[in-house]
């Protein structure tokens, strides 16, 4: 939610008068809430108008957000600063005893929302291509650094935005009993307005961000990944219309002399204005006036408000609008839905780490408090164009939630700094009652109905399958079993042989996700096979493809000269030596454990596997892996598959006959994807082991030859490119063009 930064509370006052004496234009200026709209809907229509062309906008979403977050850590200094700086010590008390208590009650209900939203995720399958972000190896969440600002400058170089917002309340606090302070916080509310006039500039290039972001989404995004974002749409909308229009207003009506209609009738105005712009700022003053005028109401003795409930008000309302509010807190709902979208859902033990950092990171806004979460939680950066995506419809109600998060913490408030909240526990019961019933029905509801009546169906599994070679392939003949009559070829060296005969023959293995597997044309694809064909290539030689069972028949075959070269990703280990000559690395893959989904947190570390009993690794029947296994969790029983029939048929069998697949992650990810009822788990401390391909053993003139290529190749980029692709799943413009109305329909586009 994007909402402009808070002046400071005579600042408001001013800008309340300001208002007050404008004159109607005749001719009004479209808003850019307005704007926003249409870019968003511009964007949605390019994107399907033009498809995966419209990709490159993305560049321009990119520096919208990062334009987005150049005044937001400094702005929140001084936020902080000027707005406790210029409270006296009592009205500072009153603010941190009575309305801070009343402010963590209202934190805690948010959390507690988001946090019992997940259970309104319908049990859809789902899973993801592999993402580097799941085996960078992040240190522990370091709390004392996180929070305690030993290093300002250190914090505020490194975005670390609770330790700032730490500083900023410590020196904002001292600063009330500081003479001569007034000097100081003039020139900060002078920065303060500079970095208003910047963000207002920014702002102005919102419908254009927008319209960008929108843009490449619509273009780019699988058709069944729109269908699964609706459900956060309306968890999300369900919710905060929940929030606004029951529970604050009921707590406001439970702890108070005020009825619950007085206080939606009384700020109904604002809050629809809110609603509309999406703004929370330009409401402030609205909300103030109203808020005064409704305890005056509600006195039955005078008609003007108590003047310490004036003064209260007067701290309250613009007090409260740098601390993150109902509105922000929704949108870490977005968090737990990520992990759910992309099939790693987010477990509970993680919840304190979205609460704590999730909390304190809002104090700078959604555009730093996601991506920060995201790294926390280990989960794909990109997430967050997802979010400003969505958060273009989302924010309107987010900051309806935030308008009456504002009103409630007033009123109540104020209230508690005169004494006299009162707290009826037969009302209080009623009240719990029936959240908790108007809850469950949001939650099983959108949960039944995502369940039972639409089902966006599981389309990443269609996506592996239809990858196509990115570069032109080679001339090419690709057997599916073995050729009975093949003349072994003798006598001279393996490179020798290619040489004269112009014939590369390939050992693949077949069905091995996603390094070599037909598509669904029916071609034979993959990782290695794109590697064999540039390597082809290089030799200026047609590829014969020939199906091996598995590493020990594609060493028989090499040895016996029935293949040049195993093009198989094989782990670079002593036992492997054994029967092949492995070349140089051409990656190092993490080590990871494909389980059921609802078995992922215990096998997050590998301290907590090796902690359980009686666990059934499945394993492949080689050497080096079985080694391998016995030496990282010696008291697991193996459970060995010779080839990968027999790998399909395990992952097919309900209920699995092991705990846990033993398998590089890039491979389990795309086995995933396959079965998405498995999930890859890659526990920590990540362990990473070199691959290689392999020739005949004792063959060193064609493996000085293939690992020179390889070293040029890597040099080159082409096997990062080509480990993105298939790995990583970051498709471009090799692959099927997605539906789009000027290719599909006008056939405008090729």
């Amino acid at each position: 939610m994007f909402e402009v930064p808070l002046r400071t509370a005579p600042r408001l006052k001013a800008v309340g008068q300001h208002m007050s004496t404008l004159k109607p234009r005749s001719r009004r200026r479209m808003s850019v809430a307005t704007q926003v709209f249409i870019g968003l809907g511009l964007g949605l229509l390019t994107g399907l108008f033009f498809g995966e062309r419209a990709a490159f906008l993305r560049v321009g979403g990119d520096i919208f957000i990062a334009a987005l977050q150049i005044t937001v850590i400094p702005y929140v200094m001084v936020a902080l600063i000027t707005s406790l700086g210029r409270l006296d010590l009592q009205d500072a008390r009153n603010l941190a005893l009575k309305a801070g208590s009343i402010l963590l009650l209202l934190w805690a209900i948010g959390l507690a929302i988001v946090f019992l939203a997940p259970l309104a995720f319908p049990d859809w399958p789902s899973a993801s291509f592999f993402s580097t972000s799941q085996i960078e190896d992040q240190p522990p969440v370091d709390f004392l650094r996180l929070y305690i600002p030993s290093n300002v400058f250190y914090a505020l170089s490194n975005a670390i935005v609770p330790a700032v917002v730490i500083f900023s309340i410590l020196l904002g606090v001292a600063l009330i009993q500081v003479p001569g302070k007034d000097g100081l916080l003039d020139v900060l509310s002078t920065v303060g307005e500079a970095l208003m006039r910047v963000t207002g500039f920014i702002g102005r290039l919102a419908p254009y961000g927008v319209f960008a972001i929108t843009a490449a989404a619509a273009g780019t995004i699988d058709v069944g990944d729109l269908a699964r974002l609706q459900v956060y749409l309306v968890l999300h909308s369900s919710l905060a219309l929940l929030l606004s229009l029951w529970i604050l207003p009921g707590l406001v009506a439970l702890l108070t002399p005020l009825r619950y209609w007085d206080v939606l009738r009384a700020f109904r105005g604002p809050l629809v204005t809110a609603f509309a712009t999406a703004s929370l700022l330009i409401v402030l003053p609205v909300l103030a006036a109203d808020g005064k005028r409704l305890l005056a109401e509600a006195d039955p003795e005078t008609s003007k408000p108590d003047p310490e409930a004036k003064s209260a008000i007067d701290i309250l309302v613009p007090a409260a609008f740098p601390f993150p509010n109902m509105g922000l807190i929704m949108a870490l709902l977005f968090v737990p839905f990520a992990g759910w979208f992309i099939g790693a859902g987010v477990d509970v033990v993680d919840y304190p780490i979205i609460a704590g950092a999730g909390l304190a990171s809002l104090f700078g806004g959604t555009v730093l408090a996601l991506p920060f979460l995201f790294d926390l939680l280990r989960m794909p950066a990109d997430l967050f164009q997802v979010f400003v995506t969505m958060d273009v419809v989302a924010a309107r109600f987010g900051t309806l939630a935030a308008g009456m998060h504002v009103i409630a913490l007033a009123l109540i408030g104020s209230y508690a700094m005169q004494g006299r909240l009162r707290v009826v526990p037969k009302r209080l019961l009623g009240f719990v009652v029936i959240t908790l019933a108007l809850l469950a029905a949001i939650l099983i509801g959108v949960r039944a109905f995502y369940t039972h009546v639409f089902v966006a169906p599981f389309t990443t599994d269609k996506v592996l399958a239809g990858l196509a070679l990115r570069g032109e392939p080679q001339p090419h003949q690709v057997f599916r079993a073995w050729p009975g009559t093949q003349a072994l070829r003798r006598g001279a060296t393996a490179l020798a042989r290619i040489q004269d005969s112009g014939v590369l023959r390939v050992c693949y293995r077949g069905s091995d996700y996603p390094s070599a597997f037909f598509n669904s044309a029916g071609d034979l694809v993959g990782f290695d096979i794109e590697l064999a064909h540039r390597f082809a290539r290089h030799l200026s030689a047609r590829i014969e493809f020939l199906p091996v069972q598995s590493a020990k028949d594609a060493a028989r075959r090499l040895d016996a000269g029935g293949c040049d070269v195993f093009m198989s990703l094989l782990p670079i280990a002593p036992e492997t030596t054994l029967n092949f000559t492995l070349t140089q690395p051409v990656l190092n893959g993490a080590v990871g454990l494909v389980v059921e989904d609802w078995r992922r947190r215990s096998f997050r570390t590998w301290r907590a596997i090796r902690a359980q009993s009686d666990l059934r690794i499945a394993v492949a029947d080689e050497p080096a892996q079985l080694q391998f296994l016995s030496q990282l969790l010696p008291h697991a029983e193996p459970l060995r598959f010779t080839d990968n029939a027999e790998l399909n048929a395990l992952l097919a069998a309900q209920p699995p006959a092991f705990d846990a697949l033993l398998m590089s992650a890039e491979e389990g990810a795309a086995w995933s994807i396959r079965f998405p009822r498995y999930t890859l788990v890659t526990p920590t401390p990540i362990l990473l082991a070199p691959f290689g391909y392999a020739v005949a053993a004792g063959d060193s003139e064609l493996l000085t030859f293939f690992d020179a290529w390889l070293q040029n190749a890597r040099s080159a980029g082409i096997v990062d490119k080509l480990y993105r692709y298939w790995m990583l799943g970051e498709i471009d413009a090799t692959r099927p063009p997605r539906w789009s109305i000027a290719r599909d329909l006008l056939g405008w586009l090729d």
